[in-house]
This record gives structure tokens, C-alpha cells and sequence, in this order.
């Protein structure tokens, strides 16, 4: 194969306060034969996440920012079209941190092979994947809420929310959650069956909470920081728990993910905050998506995806996330049927 080339989405410049479609752009790239040792595979879905966010800027305070220019990238799902290992089959279905591109070419180490009997491949970036292990670790590993205890849940309509969200109501918890429109609402009351829902763009949620839990909240799940975080610590128990999973709301501001305005209510009332980061959770991967499978093929859980079409569209849909344009997983099709 000569001249092959590979479609690829790069950072065009550094994003400002707001991040804007305009900041990336796609580009095309040779792609190399595969050697020794490697493999070339054909990606059909990618996935956009709030936590990609955090890498592309220069303040970000984790990680030296991306360079412009560079490729973005990913979880991704996709199929072996070339090979030069002989574990990995042309055919085989794997997953891999290459998305944001139609193809690529890897080491062998670079991509993990996975069942291909799945619902939807696109189960691997999410339920089956970082998504589901990330809801997973909060709930199970670190909150461990008992039954009749009560767990607010920020961000319950988004991929990790959602699962979070159903996991503690599995384990016979009372679930109060905030999403960002009315129709999200409906969807986490009528379909998920949570015990109290609020519109967190129109409701005050320091009342909200106050009233629904009237006696505290025990465990908070946080996904968006913020002023939900302020309210969440306003209505802790004491002794309470609180997983610090995301700040999607305070990614895009000026102040970048400043600590929460309630902060001496942390050692008044003698809060446990826990960061989850999901990388250090790896090695318990296979108990939780053998679980989560197991609970999706019994109908105890609900799986949302939100799809966009195309590699071209992929900005889109990763700026769409900050809007909270999706009702669970976003997933880009990149080539479903390959």
C-alpha cells in the first residue's frame, strides 16, 4: 500500500474561555505500513469527553497543555485491516486511545482486542469502558453508600451520571440528581425511576436540596463543581462523603475550576472529599464490566447514547457536551459498518 493516508482531527489553536469548533480542524496525514510488531486498524466509533477538555489548555494545572497542531486524541473502537501479529487477526475487533481519526497504525501493546458479539461496539467507549469503570469506582469502590441512605448526583442525564446514578439507587439508596433541561428531568424521573430531580438552570438548589433532603445528604456525586458543589457541602450530613469526579461546569470559565465557595463547611461538618481519578482503578476493570454486563443484559440499567455522524462532525459534538446538548454517552460514528 503507497500513499495511504490517514483523516485525523488536530488542534488549530489554543481554545480561550469558551471552547469554539473553530479551535480544531481536520487534517490529512500519511499513515504508514504497519511493521514488525504492529497493527493498522480502521476506527468505526470515538469518543468525546468532558475530561479532554482539561488537556488543551495551558492552566489546567495537571498536565502540560497539547500543542497546537498535534493530533487529538481518545478513546476509540474499531477493526484490524492490516497485521503483523499474529495475535491480532485482520478482523479483529480493538480498542484504543486513537480516536479523533479514521485509521492508524500502532504497536501491538497500543490496542486491547474485545469481544465482537457485543450489543454495540460503541459499549466499549462507554457502559464497557472508561465511562462505566469511572461510575463504577465512585459508587462501589469509593462512596459504598448503604441502603436508605441518601446520594446526590450532579450531572445524572450525562454517561457517568447516569450510571452512577442507577448504580446507587441498585444498592436501595434514595437518588436526588440535577440535569440541565426539563426534558432530561422527565427522562431521569420517568425512565430511571430517581426519587427527586432538579433543573439546575432553574432552580435554586441550595432550596432544592433543603427540601428534599431535609435531613442531609449523606453521599455527593459530583460531576459539574461549581455552584452545585457549594450547595451539595450546604446540604452534607455530617461525616458526609463526597467523590469529586468532574467540574464540567467551571472547565470553560475564567477561574478555571476554583475550590468550592463553602469550603470551612468541609471541616465544620467534617466532610470526606475523594478525587476518582479512573486510571487508578485499572486493575479492578474486569469485576465492574463483568458486573456492569451482567446488570445491562438483566434490564437493570439503562444505557443512553447520544450519536453524531462523521469524523468531520467530531468537534461539534465535543463542543456540544459543554451546551449539554447529550442525554448520555457521545459517541462519534466514524465507520459503523467496517
Amino acid at each position: 500500500m503507497m500513499n495511504e493516508k490517514a483523516r485525523m482531527v488536530v488542534l488549530a489553536r489554543r481554545p480561550g474561555a469558551d471552547i469554539s469548533v473553530d479551535d480544531f480542524a481536520v487534517e490529512e496525514r500519511p499513515l504508514p505500513e504497519p511493521g514488525e510488531g504492529q497493527v493498522r486498524v480502521r476506527n468505526r466509533y470515538i469518543s468525546v469527553d468532558p475530561y479532554m477538555r482539561l488537556a488543551l489548555s495551558d492552566r489546567n494545572g495537571v498536565s502540560a497543555a497539547k500543542p497546537v497542531g498535534e493530533a487529538m486524541t481518545g478513546g476509540a473502537v474499531g477493526i484490524v485491516e492490516a497485521s503483523r501479529v499474529p495475535a491480532l487477526p485482520v478482523g479483529t475487533m480493538v480498542t484504543s486511545q486513537f480516536g479523533w481519526r479514521d485509521r492508524f497504525v500502532a504497536d501491538a501493546a497500543a490496542v486491547q482486542p474485545v469481544a465482537a458479539d457485543v450489543g454495540r461496539p460503541s459499549w466499549y467507549l462507554g457502559l464497557l469502558g472508561l465511562t462505566g469503570l469511572t461510575a463504577y469506582a465512585g459508587i462501589e469502590y469509593i462512596l459504598e453508600p448503604k441502603a436508605g441512605e441518601t446520594v446526590f448526583v450532579s450531572g445524572a442525564a450525562g454517561a457517568v451520571g447516569s450510571v452512577a446514578a442507577q448504580l446507587a439507587k441498585r444498592r436501595g439508596c434514595r437518588v436526588v440528581a440535577t440535569a440541565g433541561t426539563d426534558e432530561k428531568v422527565a427522562w431521569l424521573k420517568d425512565v430511571l425511576h430517581l426519587d427527586a430531580v432538579a433543573n439546575y438552570a432553574t432552580t435554586d438548589l441550595t432550596a432544592f436540596l433543603a427540601k428534599q433532603c431535609p435531613a442531609g445528604i449523606d453521599h455527593y456525586f459530583d460531576n459539574v463543581g461549581g455552584p452545585t458543589l457549594d450547595a451539595a457541602i450546604t446540604a452534607m450530613k455530617p461525616k458526609g462523603r463526597i467523590v469529586v469526579c468532574g467540574a464540567i461546569s467551571q472547565y470553560n470559565t475564567p477561574n478555571y475550576c476554583a475550590g468550592p465557595g463553602e469550603f470551612f463547611k468541609i471541616s465544620e461538618k467534617g466532610i470526606t472529599i475523594v478525587g476518582l481519578n479512573v486510571g487508578m482503578w485499572f486493575d479492578r476493570g474486569k469485576e465492574a464490566f463483568g458486573d456492569l454486563a451482567r446488570r445491562l443484559a438483566a434490564g437493570e440499567l439503562v444505557w443512553e447514547e447520544t450519536v453524531v455522524d462523521g469524523l468531520d462532525n467530531a468537534p461539534h459534538a465535543f463542543v456540544s457536551l459543554f451546551a449539554g446538548q447529550n442525554r448520555g454517552k457521545m459517541i462519534v460514528a466514524i465507520d459503523p459498518a467496517s
